[in-house]
């Protein structure tokens, strides 16, 4: 079951205490989702997550029935009734009868800041998520990597198709950084994540190309860096793949990303904190 955290979650219109979690084990058919970080009680991108919500929805034939004011209203109101400054909030939307919506705050582990200075572990896991552009709840492939993670001590586990090329990361997009030249997987192969889109938009205004193509597991020894981007980790550069050794904290094209991200999220702070109406 979904680890449901604080003191209360909205289900529909309507404000829950987290002792009654019994809708939570009631949930039928499909559901869609999104994870939020919420951050300095500001939701991170929120227009960009709800966007991806609904394309989720509407591509498994359950499209939302909730307006985006409707729902940027619950989700401030939340952030107020249990006065979180910085945890992750999660979205479900069922098919269930007419439709069930949770909003709830979740479990929420981000990466020790020395992990943005020594970089993270990761390791190859040969697994593709379906519908990959679709933000489906599977329990299946959750477990899957759970194992895979806590079997190879590691924060990440990078995916590889059938056709042994390198995709993404469980939870997160995959950068490749190789002879001064960012990679990453084409659009239609992956999750199209939202820190993703912000560090694309990034290299756009540096006049950075992003080639998009299909990486070989075979040609990881020849890369210079990595890093991977996700709602809970921002930009986090890669030490590891398995045994292989990476120097991705010292790659300055890393490095200024890890900076200008940081500068996008300190703007969007200010920019909604200082509009706030809900």
């Amino acid at each position: 079951m979904e680890t449901v955290e604080q003191t209360s979650y909205f289900l529909n219109d309507q404000q829950m205490s987290t002792k009654e979690l019994e809708v939570f084990q009631q949930l039928e058919g499909k559901s869609v989702y999104e994870v939020i970080r919420v951050q300095q009680r500001i939701p991170l991108f929120l227009e960009d997550h709800l966007e991806r919500l609904r394309s989720s929805a509407a591509s498994v034939g359950m499209p939302l029935t909730v307006s985006d004011d409707i729902l940027w209203q619950r989700i401030y109101r939340l952030i107020s009734l249990n006065d979180v400054e910085n945890q992750n909030i999660k979205i479900i939307w069922n098919q269930k009868k007419e439709g069930v919506l949770l909003i709830f705050f979740t479990k929420s582990v981000y990466p020790p800041k020395e992990s943005y200075v020594s970089g993270i572990h990761t390791s190859l896991l040969k697994l593709e998520r379906q519908d990959p552009t679709i933000k489906l709840q599977r329990a299946d492939y959750q477990q899957t990597v759970l194992k895979a993670r806590e079997e190879k001590n590691a924060y990440e586990v990078l995916l590889v198709d059938q056709s042994d090329y390198v995709t993404e990361g469980s939870r997160s997009n995959l950068f490749i950084v190789k002879n001064g030249q960012l990679y990453t997987s084409p659009a239609k192969n992956v999750l199209l994540g939202i820190v993703r889109k912000k560090v694309l938009e990034i290299c756009r205004t540096q006049g950075w190309k992003v080639v998009e193509e299909h990486l070989p597991a075979a040609q990881l020894d020849e890369i210079d860096g990595a890093f991977i981007t996700g709602t809970g980790n921002n930009v986090l550069p890669i030490h590891t793949i398995d045994e292989l050794v990476l120097r991705s904290t010292e790659d300055p094209i890393v490095l200024t990303l890890i900076q200008k991200f940081d500068d996008l999220v300190t703007r969007y702070i200010h920019k909604h904190t200082a509009n706030q109406s809900y």
